[in-house]
């Protein structure tokens, strides 16, 4: 369990740290193409793709983007050091649920996204589940010797 945990949480805080520096050096639109093209390949997908982004949406999403990361160096760092972290495993994977709430009122809001986006919600509403279930399941496992 512990292994699982650590393990999910590096892959999110890895993630997190790549994608904002991404939106930040790259902008959002090419970062969210990306994704999208990538998504296209793999599922067969055959729809439009998003229409281009206004340069008020890139700045303000290069602006969160910078919080991104922070999180993900947050994340990161609860991974490396998870018996004196974890107390931090329910506030970080309830940070990234909302993340996905606000995903799904948009969508309710002003209309479905390209898939991309919607399977970034999937995993936005399903990983922080697993993340306060293995953390729940490793504080109450026995003690152990850790490696």
């Amino acid at each position: 369990m512990r292994k699982t945990l650590r393990s999910l949480l590096a892959i999110l805080g890895a993630s997190a740290v790549l994608i904002a520096l991404s939106i930040l050096l790259q902008g959002a639109a090419a970062t969210a193409g990306l994704g999208e093209r990538i998504f296209d390949l793999v599922s067969g997908w055959r729809g439009p793709d998003s229409p281009p982004w206004p340069a008020s949406m890139d700045n303000e999403l290069r602006f969160y983007a910078a919080l991104w990361g922070a999180y993900g160096l947050l994340v990161l760092r609860c991974a490396r050091n998870i018996d004196k972290q974890a107390g931090q495993v329910p506030w970080l994977a309830a940070t990234f649920f909302a993340g996905g709430v606000g995903r799904a009122m948009s969508w309710f809001a002003v209309g479905a996204p390209h898939p991309f986006f919607l399977a970034l919600m999937a995993i936005e509403l399903t990983l922080p589940v697993a993340l306060a279930g293995l953390w729940l399941a490793q504080r109450r496992a026995p003690s152990q010797c850790h490696s």
